[in-house]
């Protein structure tokens, strides 16, 4: 039997290990209930380990045996108090922040958890919760009762705590949590009655699993809304370039150029149908582009544009770096804004400038016109939505970051982008 326990303790560290590592290395954002959820792992852990030094140490008069047994089983004691304390926190990270729980109910809990902590120390001495006797043998302490009450008015804390607050959660995440306390209480109780069979810290571990488990599915979850939530982010940016009133004018310019300059009309359907494409490519692209690639759809927007603004609009490229990556239609949003909030309104028109340039540490493009200067407050919301969609994708794909800023009140307009060389690489 001894070697049966040492084994199932083995396999709760084992167990406990390969969840804490895969939420510790994991790129998936770090929450409170991933932190509490790593925690119980290593207090189980140091409780599983602290049960093997019992197993395995137990009844062998070598020398410094009995300090081992004396602290392994300390600490299978002492950490109980803080795994469950820990449980609690999880529990109400679960809840989330709309949910403030009292501050009674976690001094009572405190209160519980420091006492298993102190009583624990105090075994060493007077044998509360066990004893080693001669030939290094353990022995239950009479006032083990107490090391299995502490627990109990815990767990009895969490259950009123679910009670309470069910409305807050969903019955899944109930019934995880309910079976973190009903499972060890359980094996824990048949323990109690059957001395020698090391099931308390299995069914510790399996109730992590269950709780990770759930988490993992949360996660599925959240994937998928995140996934909804791009292909609408998507088809709002495809939406916002491809508006009626552009296609109107252009198609407009081209049917009068056709009467007029044939070539210079079949020039410009080969820029809109260049145009229509690298929008609709960018509705599946989940990668970022080339800026080279990026650029050339902004220069086939720019052209249909110039077709109805004639002289009115000027392009000035002032491009000293390309080696780098972006996400699809980045660029070409804001230089719609510069050409519609800027460059439109002004009856003598205007120029935009778009200039790229290296650091050592990033990649820069500004796009500056010097238009009536359009205001990131502006009331246009669909423009709103455009440029925080450019500053998502930008932040989430590359790591980077755009600025607006107007140089002179009612005067020009100047957006930065930043794309950390790290990240693009």
């Amino acid at each position: 039997m001894r070697s049966v326990n040492i084994s199932l303790d083995l396999y709760s560290c084992l167990l406990c290990l390969i969840l804490m590592c895969y939420l510790l290395f994991s790129h998936t954002r770090r929450t409170a209930s991933s932190r509490c959820f790593i925690l119980m792992c290593t207090l189980n852990i140091i409780i599983s380990l602290g049960d093997i030094t019992n197993w395995a140490c137990e009844g062998y008069a070598k020398p410094w045996f009995p300090a081992v047994l004396n602290a392994g089983s300390m600490l299978f004691y002492f950490c109980i108090g803080p795994l469950l304390l820990t449980f609690t926190a999880y529990i109400c990270a679960c809840l989330g922040p709309q949910v403030t729980v009292h501050r009674g109910f976690w001094y009572v809990e405190s209160a519980l958890c420091g006492a298993q902590m102190l009583f624990s120390l105090l075994s060493l001495w007077n044998g509360m919760y066990f004893t080693i006797l001669p030939g290094n043998v353990y022995s239950r302490g009479s006032a083990l009762w107490l090391a299995l009450l502490v627990p109990f008015l815990m767990f009895a804390g969490d259950s009123v705590l679910l009670a309470v607050y069910r409305k807050y959660l969903r019955r899944k995440d109930i019934f995880f949590l309910v079976c973190y306390i009903v499972l060890p209480m359980a094996l824990n109780s048949f323990q109690v009655f059957h001395y020698g069979i090391a099931l308390l810290n299995t069914g510790i571990s399996i109730s992590l699993l269950l709780i990770f488990i759930n988490i993992q599915s949360e996660r599925e979850l959240q994937l998928q809304k995140q996934e909804k939530q791009l292909a609408e982010m998507r088809i709002d940016m495809m939406l916002s370039q491809i508006q009626p009133h552009f296609l109107y004018k252009t198609l407009t310019a081209i049917r009068r150029l056709c009467a007029v300059d044939p070539q210079l009309a079949q020039r410009a359907i080969s820029d809109f149908s260049l145009f229509l494409r690298g929008n609709t490519e960018a509705l599946t692209n989940r990668t970022p582009i080339p800026f080279s690639q990026e650029l050339k759809h902004v220069q086939h927007y720019l052209s249909l544009e110039q077709l109805r603004f004639g002289t009115r609009l000027h392009v000035v490229y002032e491009i000293s770096a390309t080696d780098f990556l972006l996400p699809p239609l980045t660029l070409q949003p804001i230089v719609e804004n510069a050409v519609r909030h800027g460059i439109a309104p002004q009856p003598e028109g205007g120029t935009i400038t778009i200039h790229t340039w290296e650091t050592p540490d990033s990649f820069h493009i500004s796009v500056a016109d010097d238009g009536v200067g359009f205001s990131p407050h502006s009331p246009d919301d669909r423009t709103h939505i455009g440029l925080e969609n450019v500053r998502e994708r930008l932040a989430a794909v590359c790591g980077g970051a755009l600025q607006i800023s107007i140089p002179e009140k009612g005067h020009g307009t100047v957006v930065l982008f930043t794309i950390p060389k790290e990240e693009t690489a």
